[in-house]
């Protein structure tokens, strides 16, 4: 596991700001359920203007905290990750901090080569935490989005005409992320092949740039795959699977004299 990498602190920032647009998810989808299964104790206690202001306060901030994520944080620190990924690959002083055991690949000397590998490695890993949160990315959000729905149709009665739109559009958001997610998963599998596919010529190591054209279009394809849609691994789900993936990983290299 890596020791550092430049965009690790940005990473954290942008994990502990996703808890609380998850906590304030929930809160959301409370809010949505309070006005129409306790309809009489919201009228007994006036209490349904309350509950729609925390309603529209709870979808301002996700859609804030989301938009400041996306917009703002990831490319920020996906830039640091590209400038890391570069140094390591040729050799520059592009970015301020090095990481240190960010990638698996010292053995391998540093040149076109070794680009090819540590992004061979990075869609590797990618791929497969992307994998590994399919389950969880498709089920939550299928019934979040079905009560949300629900609630967002028996609400047009009870709730202000704004407030329904804003449920609406917060439907809208969870299914567009579930989306997002499916197209990642099937865009990374094919990337993947292509790298598999790559290293099977046994002279890519002695004739890296004969493939020049091969890695940078492979590059360019994980590149714009990755800053359109984020994969969003959890730091828990990494910390977990990071074991087993490193020794597949080193499986890998062997398997394609990967050196």
């Amino acid at each position: 596991m890596a020791d550092f990498a430049p965009q690790y602190n940005l990473y954290k920032v942008i994990g502990n700001l996703r808890i609380v647009a998850q906590w304030t998810f929930w809160s959301i989808l409370v809010f949505s359920i309070v006005p129409v299964t306790f309809k009489e104790f919201c009228d007994k206690y006036n209490l349904l203007h309350l509950v729609n202001i925390l309603n529209i306060i709870g979808i301002s901030i996700y859609f804030i905290i989301e938009t400041t994520i996306e917009f703002i944080l990831l490319p920020l620190a996906d830039s640091k990750r590209r400038d890391d990924f570069i140094d390591n690959s040729f050799g520059s002083k592009i970015s301020t901090n090095s990481s240190i055991g960010y990638y698996d690949n010292d053995e391998v000397n540093q040149g076109l080569y070794k680009a090819a590998v540590n992004l061979f490695e990075n869609c590797f890993f990618t791929y497969s935490l992307v994998r590994i949160m399919t389950t969880r990315k498709i089920v939550i959000p299928s019934i979040m989005l079905i009560l949300v729905a629900v609630f967002t149709y028996y609400g047009f009665k009870e709730v202000p005409f704004a407030l329904t739109i804003l449920q609406a559009l917060f439907s809208a958001s969870i299914l567009g992320e579930l989306i997002k997610h499916l197209i990642l998963v099937n865009r990374l599998s094919n990337v993947q092949d292509s790298w598999v596919s790559l290293f099977h010529n046994e002279d890519l190591k002695q004739n890296s740039f004969k493939y020049q054209a091969h890695i940078y279009r492979y590059w360019l394809q994980y590149e714009a795959l990755h800053s359109k849609i984020n994969a969003n691994i959890p730091d828990s789900v990494f910390t977990k699977h990071n074991p087993n993936l490193t020794e597949e990983w080193e499986s890998i290299k062997l398997r394609y004299k990967i050196s």
